[in-house]
């Protein structure tokens, strides 16, 4: 595969996470409070039967990832400054394509092995029956009780 279509894969998968990231920076910012938890926790933790001690666990990698996700947010907006720069010089210069990529794929590790330990961290918190039911969540989506129309969702 040539420099320029690994370097813009990679640039795709920045944007595509960097959507991700925004998305998750949106909702922590513009959460709702009850009781010291966010909104969208309070649903997770009510289905899960979470006791107060899981709840810290668990809102506090929830917390570290959305601050990782809006710093890859951030290192997604310099890449596309980066690639504009690039694509208006008259020859594509691939040393500097890469290096702007791999500063920020060096990111993306990153947050994938924060991703991986914050999974371990709640999944060594819930007990078994929890984890049961969290693993049913995460198959069939947050939406499959509701009945919406007809019931379909």
């Amino acid at each position: 595969m040539s420099p320029f279509v690994s370097g813009a894969l990679g640039a795709v998968t920045i944007l595509l996470l960097a959507g991700l990231a925004r998305r998750a920076v949106w909702h922590r910012r513009f959460r709702r409070f009850q009781g010291g938890r966010p909104f969208l926790l309070r649903g997770l933790f009510r289905r899960l039967g979470t006791r107060p001690e899981q709840e810290q666990v668990v809102t506090a990698e929830a917390d570290a990832l959305a601050a990782a996700l809006g710093a890859l947010r951030g290192d997604a907006v310099a890449l596309r400054t980066d690639l504009a720069a690039l694509l208006a010089e008259p020859a594509l210069d691939s040393a500097r394509l890469d290096a702007a990529l791999d500063a920020r794929l060096a990111r993306l590790a990153e947050v994938k092995a924060r991703l991986a330990g914050a999974l371990a961290r709640i999944h060594a918190t819930l007990d078994p029956e929890q984890r049961t039911r969290l693993a049913e969540l995460v198959r069939s989506g947050p939406h499959r009780r509701h009945a919406h129309a007809g019931g379909a969702c």
